[in-house]
């Protein structure tokens, strides 16, 4: 009797596993199929178009606010992405929480913004050279006090930085950059990971009513 209800728990548990790789798999399809397309909508804009004459308060609200838009994240939601801004140090500007049923579930994104410059990026090496670092030294990005989230996100408006939470060790190495103004397909593609859908899609998820 024990044998077949370890199997029956086996069984379901792989199903569940196959039908959550199966829906992850159509939501990340479906959103890199759309994502370059809307992404343009934010690359074609007047604001970054002027970028050099945009204030901080400007950068914000016409072009990091349109980007986590566009990824699928509710900027109005105060609940799902809160806002700290004047944070000191490495604290994040914005966390992009998942809430389910007035319950926390996960702190997906922790945002912060620097005017950093296009020269501070090994794009190549995706190295960031940080110019700030009297301010927030790159080793305590990695730092728990700091790092509660899936992904640490560095950006000066179109220059999107992503620090992975499971290669905290990696010093000033990020994992990817996206660069709203200058992308290629695969870029897209690689962005569309770090979508709502995909990032706050959980096992459970697949079989709650």
């Amino acid at each position: 009797m024990v044998e077949i209800a370890v199997l029956l728990f086996l069984i379901v548990l792989t199903v569940s596993g196959f039908v959550y790789v199966f829906c992850k798999r159509v939501i990340y399809k479906l959103n890199r199929r759309v994502l370059a397309r809307n992404m343009a909508l934010i690359k074609n804009g007047a604001a970054l178009q002027k970028f050099e004459t945009l204030s901080e308060k400007e950068i914000r609200e016409k072009l990091i606010y349109p980007f986590f838009m566009v990824l699928g994240y509710n900027t109005y939601d105060m609940r799902e992405f809160q806002s700290f801004v004047g944070r000191n140090g490495c604290m994040p500007d914005y966390l992009v929480k998942k809430w389910d049923r007035s319950k926390f579930r996960k702190t997906a994104l922790a945002i912060k913004y620097f005017p950093f410059k296009d020269e501070d990026v090994d794009f190549e090496g995706n190295i960031y050279n940080n110019p700030f670092e009297n301010v927030c030294p790159i080793e305590q990005i990695a730092d728990y006090e700091y790092f509660k989230s899936d992904y640490y996100i560095l950006t000066n408006g179109y220059l999107y930085l992503f620090f992975d939470r499971r290669k905290k060790n990696s010093g000033n190495k990020f994992d990817f950059c996206f660069n709203i103004k200058k992308y290629t397909q695969a870029d897209a593609s690689q962005l569309a990971h770090y979508t709502k859908q995909c990032l706050f899609l959980e096992l459970a998820d697949i079989y709650r009513p």
